[in-house]
C-alpha cells in the first residue's frame, strides 16, 4: 500500500482496480473446473498411450502426419485449434452468429495468431529437446517445465497481452502505444501469469512426459480447449476500457 493510499481521506479515494495477483486468482477461481477437466483428460490420454497398443498406433500415425507436414502442419492445426474451433463453438451455442460479419478482422487475427503460436510452440519443443534431452526422466521433464513456464511463458504472455490490446483498439498502433508504457506489465501481463501457471505447469508436465514426437500433438488438443479461456483472460476488460 502506498503513502497516498494511507493519507487520502476515504471519501476522496479513487476506486482501485484489483491487484495483479487478485485478478489472476479471480480468473483461476472462475475457470478451475475446466482447468481440472482438461488436465484430467490429458492424464487419461497419457495413461491410455502407455496402456494401449491401439492408442500408441494411432499416436504414431498422427506423429507421422506431423513429421511429413513440418511447420506448415503446426501452423494449420494451431489455427484450427485456437482460431476455428472457438468460433464454431460460439455458433453452435447460438452466440456470435449475428456478430460474425462484423468480427471478420478479429477472426482473421485469431487465425493468424494461433497459426503463429503453433509454429512457435513446435519450435520451442524442438529447442528444449536439443537443450535438455529427448527422454522423459524426471530431471529432464523438470528442466523443460521450468524453462517453459519461467522463461518462455512470461515473455510470450507479454507479447500476447500487447497483441490482444492492439486488436481490441482497432489494430491502431497510435491507440495502443500509450498503454504499453508504465503499468503495462502490472495491469495486463501479471494477471495472465497466475492462471497460466495454474493451468500450464501441470499440463506441460504431462506433455513432457510423452515422447518428443507426440508432445506438440497433445499441446494442440489442449490448445483447442485452452484458447477460449486464454482469449477471455487476455481480452479482459480491454474492449470496454478507456485509458
Amino acid at each position: 500500500m502506498s503513502t497516498s493510499d494511507v493519507s487520502t481521506p476515504i471519501v476522496e479515494a479513487r476506486p482501485r482496480s484489483p491487484s495483479p495477483l487478485a485478478a489472476g486468482l479471480l480468473a483461476v477461481r472462475r475457470f478451475w473446473r475446466p482447468f481440472l477437466l482438461i488436465q484430467s483428460a490429458a492424464v487419461l490420454l497419457v495413461v491410455a498411450y502407455h496402456a494401449s497398443a491401439a492408442v500408441r498406433a494411432g499416436c504414431a500415425t498422427a506423429a507421422r502426419w506431423k513429421a511429413d507436414g513440418g511447420l506448415a502442419f503446426s501452423a494449420l492445426v494451431g489455427a484450427i485449434a485456437g482460431g476455428v474451433l472457438p468460433e464454431l463453438a460460439k455458433l453452435v451455442a447460438g452466440r456470435g452468429r449475428a456478430e460474425l460479419r462484423g468480427r471478420a478482422g478479429a477472426v482473421a487475427f485469431n487465425l493468424a495468431f494461433f497459426g503463429f503460436d503453433g509454429i512457435l510452440i513446435d519450435l520451442l519443443y524442438r529447442f528444449e529437446a536439443v537443450l535438455f534431452g529427448r527422454d522423459a526422466r524426471l530431471g529432464v521433464v523438470a528442466a523443460k517445465v521450468a524453462f517453459d513456464q519461467f522463461v518462455f511463458s512470461p515473455l510470450w504472455s507479454a507479447v500476447i497481452a500487447a497483441l490482444f490490446l492492439w486488436r481490441a483498439r482497432g489494430f491502431s498502433l497510435a491507440a495502443t502505444a500509450p498503454a504499453l508504457g508504465r503499468g503495462f506489465l502490472r495491469a495486463r501481463v501479471l494477471p495472465l501469469i497466475v492462471p497460466n501457471w495454474c493451468f500450464w505447469i501441470p499440463m506441460v508436465s504431462i506433455i513432457y512426459a510423452l515422447p518428443v514426437a507426440l508432445q506438440f500433438l497433445l499441446f494442440v488438443l489442449v490448445l483447442a480447449a485452452w484458447s477460449l479461456i486464454m482469449v477471455f483472460i487476455a481480452e479482459g476488460e480491454a474492449d470496454g476500457e478507456g485509458e
